[in-house]
């Protein structure tokens, strides 16, 4: 393995170019922000042994990441003696559960068994670069015998600077802000937001057929597990389903989280609410995907200020990123949709309240959300 890597800027300024790592960039654009090497390069590639890439996770969460760090992070190729073109990817996985409450690696590690493993893909930055996803590995145990390390939980761990000088071809993914980031590493860091100017969306995900909406069914409101616990904005949502004209057209599924009760909020709907607590990382994905509409209910007045460049946090919300990557339809707040409307890949309803009281601009949108979808079939947005 060549250990005498370059630390030359990153191939791709996601800063610059913020759609380079998006999933519905065209691939024309794909090939002119990002191929700029030639047919010599190429070959040359071809001529070398295969990349090896190695993602760690010490932290037992952040796995729903892993998959589009392996299909987007920018690395510097050039500077790696090795070929992109059958580039291997494996993945490093911690063993302990001291992090997340639930087991979260069993189900991941099986999705990547059964679905990735073995498979081959471009990746879908644009660089010309082709996966062979490779195996899960024993964080603790695996032969350090790689071209690059990616860390998807770098922030847990306020040593990280220290573990990305041991080597220049150590690269970190942050989730949030890192005071006084140290200059010579900002080229090998990124972020899963657009709040941040280096960054990809964690949006590769498993692929399914788009919901379709009939008649003779409920329309599917799919809210988040987290925000089941923001009364303040779930009553948003009580107050426009109970404004409508006919509420029974409705189902509102929760998707996530661990309790199972339903919250006093919706006494009034409670007949028309549905908890969805499953385990399994592909079985989740898979209901989520024939969700109709996902609502995020995530506001800059309550718990999910952290999700908005006006917070110190600036984080991702995970069902943002899910409603790309399985292109679903949403209804956001203004906020969140100023922050990714270069990135959405379904239909999109805003609305523009400043505060919890302020629910007219939320109803006007919802009944806006729920006449166009009783009358349009859900695939007919993507």
């Amino acid at each position: 393995v060549n250990s005498d890597y370059s630390q030359d800027p990153l191939p791709v300024s996601l800063a610059s170019h913020r759609n380079a790592g998006v999933d519905n960039t065209s691939r024309n654009d794909v090939i002119k922000i990002t191929n700029k090497s030639n047919n010599n390069v190429a070959n040359h590639h071809e001529n070398r042994r295969p990349c090896r890439i190695a993602i760690e996770n010490k932290a037992d969460y952040h796995y729903e990441v892993i998959e589009s760090t392996i299909m987007k992070y920018p690395l510097p190729w050039e500077s790696f003696n090795c070929s992109k073109t059958n580039a291997i990817f494996d993945v490093a996985l911690a063993q302990e559960h001291r992090w997340a409450k639930n087991n979260e690696l069993d189900p991941w590690r099986q999705y990547f068994v059964n679905h990735l493993a073995g498979t081959t893909r471009e990746r879908t930055i644009g660089d010309g670069a082709i996966v062979l996803f490779g195996t899960p590995q024993d964080y603790r145990k695996y032969r350090h015998e790689y071209d690059a390390y990616i860390g998807v939980s770098c922030d847990t761990f306020e040593t990280f600077p220290q573990w990305m000088r041991k080597g220049q071809h150590n690269y970190c993914v942050l989730h949030g802000p890192v005071p006084k980031l140290p200059k010579d590493l900002e080229q090998r860091v990124c972020w899963v937001n657009p709040m941040y100017p280096r960054y990809f969306i964690p949006s590769d995900l498993p692929h399914f057929p788009p919901a379709q909406f009939h008649p003779d069914e409920p329309i599917r409101l799919c809210i988040k597990g987290t925000t089941y616990f923001c009364d303040k904005s779930l009553q948003l949502l009580v107050d426009a389903v109970l404004s409508i004209s006919n509420p029974g057209t409705i189902a509102i599924q929760i998707m996530g989280g661990r309790s199972t009760k339903i919250r006093p909020v919706f006494t009034e709907i409670s007949h028309l609410v549905t908890r969805i607590v499953e385990p399994d990382f592909f079985k989740f994905e898979e209901i989520m995907s024939q969700c109709h509409v996902l609502l995020p209910l995530i506001h800059p007045w309550d718990e999910g200020e952290k999700y908005f460049p006006s917070s110190d946090l600036k984080k991702l919300s995970g069902f943002i990123s899910q409603a790309i990557g399985l292109k679903l339809p949403l209804l956001v707040h203004e906020g969140i949709y100023d922050i990714y409307r270069g990135h959405f890949t379904g239909k999109v309803w805003s609305y523009s309240s400043k505060h919890r009281s302020d629910s007219s601009d939320f109803q006007r949108a919802f009944g806006e959300m729920i006449d166009e979808i009783s009358g349009v079939a859900v695939d007919r947005w993507i």
